[in-house]
Parts: C-alpha cells; structure tokens; sequence
C-alpha cells in the first residue's frame, strides 16, 4: 500500500513538473519570442527627416500673418489632375444626412428611374436612384437596382458592388443581390490586384528617382505637408506655413490655441519614433504605447500612452468595452506579427492593421493618428512611401471606415491604396507644385 502510494506522488510530481515546463515555455514563446518574418529594407524611412536634418534653411523669410496656403492648392490641384480611380466611382451618400421617405414616395421613384433607364435617359434615372436610396438607405431592393443601374450604364462594377454588400448587410437572402455579388466581387478581386501592381512599378521607379540629389527638398516639403494633412483631419486649422514655422523657430503662432501647436509638436515627435521603429522586426503593445504617447503627451499626458478606462462613442458606432481591450489588443499583436498578415500585399496589411486599430479604438482620444502612423510604420518597414490621407479626403475617409464597420473592409483597403498611389504620383509627377520656397526655388519637373 505504502509502495503504491509513493508511486502515485512520484507520478503527480512529474506530472505537475511537465506542466510547469510547458506553461514556462508558452510564455516565454508568446510574449518574448520574436517572429522569423523579415521585412524588406525600409528604403523610403529617409522621407521622415532625422532630427539632424529636419531644420532648413530659409530662403525667404516667413510672414505668418499674411501667408495664404498656395501649397495646398496646388498639391490638390496636381493629384485631382492625376485621378486613380477604379472607374467614375459615384459617391454613395452617407446615412447621416439622408431623409427618410415614405414606402410608397420610394417605391414610385424607383419607378420612374427604371421607366427612365429603359429609354435610355440616364441622367434622369441617376438622380432618382439617388434620391431613393437618399430616402431608404437600408432599403435592400433599392441598394440593389441602384447598383444594377451603376454597373450596366457606368461599368462602374467598383461602387455596384459596395452597394450589392450593404444590399446584403440589411437582408442576407436578397437573391439578387447575392447573385449580383457573387459575379462582382471576383471582379473587383482583380481590379484591386492590379491597382497593387500599379503601386508596385511605380515604388520601383520612385526608389530610383530618390537617388537624385535634389529629392531633399521634395522631402522637406512632403514632411510637412504630412503632418499639416495628418493634425488637420482631426480638426487642426493651423497652414503649412504657420505649423513650419512652429516647428522651425520653437515660436508660436498668434490667434492659434495651444491645443493646435501641441498636436503639431506631438505627431512630429512620433514620426521620429516612427522612423527609429522601421529598423526593428516586431511591433508589439510597447511600440503602440509609445507612438501614442508621443502623439498625445503635449495634448493629454495623463492619459497618453495608456490605454482607455471608460466607454466612448463614434457617432454611430460603439467601440468595444473598455474592459475587454487588454485581450483584443493581445489578439490584434498576434495577428500584426503573423505569417497570415505578413504574406498579405504590404498595402492591404497596412490597411487592415488600420482599421483594426480604430475598431478597437484603444485610447480616449488620438485614436486615428495612431492608427495612421502604424499603418505608415507598416509600409515603410515593407519598402514603401508612408501614405499622405489629404484633409479634403476626410469625408471619403470616414465613409470607408465605416462601410468597414458593416463587414465590408474592401473599400477602405482600396482608399488606401489610392491614397498610396496618390503620394507616389506627388512625388513622382507634381514636384513643381509642391515648392513651398517661392518661385525661384522652384524643383525640377519630371
């Protein structure tokens, strides 16, 4: 009896000893080891200016009072000439500032646009699919026709297929949307990819037109063009030049708030931090934690770099409880770092590692620079140029987020893809329009 029971002691012992060597070597595995993934050389980290290099010199002196913002128009001015766009995508109209009709005023629009599209007045039967899904934005039958409509009169497959999912996203067994969708979305699939290539050649081509001597100054005035767009989406109302001179003098600028000069001061100290992460292999809480914190440390230092206790609103979204954002932030850092994410197009992971970051919306306030940094930590550890989102995109920029909120991540991946191109087409073909010395430090035209 005696023997037995020692036998069994014996068994529990090293029972409980395998246990403990498997518990110590999934931990060390899941928070310590770092993954064999290697990203590409950062070639483009050089268009965030070290701080070495960020101040330069004048060549004409600044009148803050009296600068009127030319930069910004002819930057917009030089990407609109340029559009990359699947096709004339029609913007959909966002829920917000729709108005509700009644079953039958819907029902008698769709009429009479179908009535119009069969004798192949166009122009009228747009503006009344418009008008009726103005009036019933969660009407499946009507998101489907208005699709229809798009894609057979405007080959515009792009737009009919978002419509198709949102046509679904309200009544799953809509058939014809189902099957609508079922021929579009292969469609789309591989528009997308040959945007990715697009993107691609071009990257190429950039990488060999950085090595002229000159591309400095393009730098110089693309750094500051990206924070003006980066700090203006969220409301900043400070110009290129004003923000600039800020950075450039340490002084401030009379008739702006506080608040604007800390959120400039803020995001350019976590684009240095941005850059110094693109030589590392793992993004992981900590390198969150510190872009957030520099991103907000002169705006809210007690609560940058921390995540949020309390629930907040986005319009109409709701973030997940604040309680459950340690284990979603432990799942978004597992996938951020996986083979999964890693074997995906660098633009498509970069997307996606945006929206997942808002979705969960980790912090009180800074949420969507964050976001837009890691997105750009992202491109520039795979090779890529970091993406400029304009502030006259803002609008398109929520829509596509928050058609990402209803279960259709394809369209915001896409924006950002066009925004990617949009910057290498800066780059590339609108160096003119970017010269913010005045006209006789005008760059070279390619």
């Amino acid at each position: 009896m005696n023997v037995f029971v020692i036998i069994i002691s014996i068994l529990v012992s090293v029972i409980c000893v395998l246990l403990a060597l498997v518990q110590h070597y999934y931990f060390i595995t899941k928070f310590y080891k770092k993954p064999s993934i290697k990203y590409n050389s950062p070639e483009f980290e050089d268009l965030i200016p070290s701080h070495d290099k960020k101040v330069f010199e004048l060549g004409y002196p600044i009148n803050v009072e009296t600068y009127e913002d030319t930069v910004l128009n002819d930057l917009t001015s030089a990407l609109n000439s340029q559009p990359k766009e699947h096709s004339d995508t029609v913007k959909i109209m966002d829920r917000s500032k729709r108005k509700m009709g009644t079953d039958s005023e819907v029902y008698n629009t769709i009429q009479a646009a179908l009535a119009f599209k069969m004798v192949g007045k166009n122009n009228k039967a747009m503006k009344l699919f418009e008008h009726a899904s103005a009036m019933a934005p969660d009407n499946a039958d009507v998101l489907n026709w208005y699709g229809e409509f798009l894609e057979q009169q405007h080959h515009d497959v792009v737009t009919a297929d978002e419509l198709y999912f949102k046509a679904l996203t309200y009544s799953p067994d809509h058939k014809a949307a189902l099957s609508n969708r079922k021929r579009t979305a292969p469609v789309v699939d591989r528009l997308d990819y040959k945007l990715f290539k697009e993107i691609d050649n071009l990257k190429n081509v950039l990488k060999d037109r950085m090595k002229l001597d000159n591309f400095d100054s393009v730098k110089k005035q693309a750094y500051y063009l990206h924070i003006y767009h980066t700090v203006g989406i969220e409301g900043n109302t400070m110009t290129v030049e004003q923000l600039r001179y800020v950075l450039e003098t340490g002084h401030v600028v009379s008739g702006k708030s506080l608040l604007e000069h800390n959120e400039i001061l803020g995001l350019e100290k976590a684009m240095q931090y941005v850059k110094l992460l693109t030589r590392t292999d793992y993004i992981g809480i900590k390198e969150i934690l510190g872009i957030h914190r520099r991103v907000m440390g002169h705006v809210d230092p007690i609560k940058s770099g921390v995540f949020r206790d309390e629930k907040v609103f986005i319009g109409s979204h709701i973030p997940p409880p604040h309680g459950e954002i340690p284990v979603l932030m432990e799942n978004y850092i597992d996938w951020l770092n996986s083979e999964e994410a890693h074997s995906m197009h660098p633009v498509r992971y970069a997307a996606l590692a945006h929206y997942k970051l808002v979705d969960i919306h980790p912090f009180v306030d800074g949420n969507g620079r964050t976001s837009r940094l890691i997105m750009n930590l992202i491109l520039l550890k795979a090779g890529y140029p970091p993406v400029m989102i304009l502030k006259e995109q803002r609008e398109k920029y929520y829509d596509a987020l928050k058609t990402a909120n209803m279960g259709d991540v394809k369209p915001f991946v896409r924006f950002v893809a066009q925004c990617t191109l949009q910057i290498l087409d800066m780059y590339l073909y609108g160096t003119r329009a970017l010269s913010i010395d005045g006209p006789e430090h005008q760059l070279m035209e390619f």
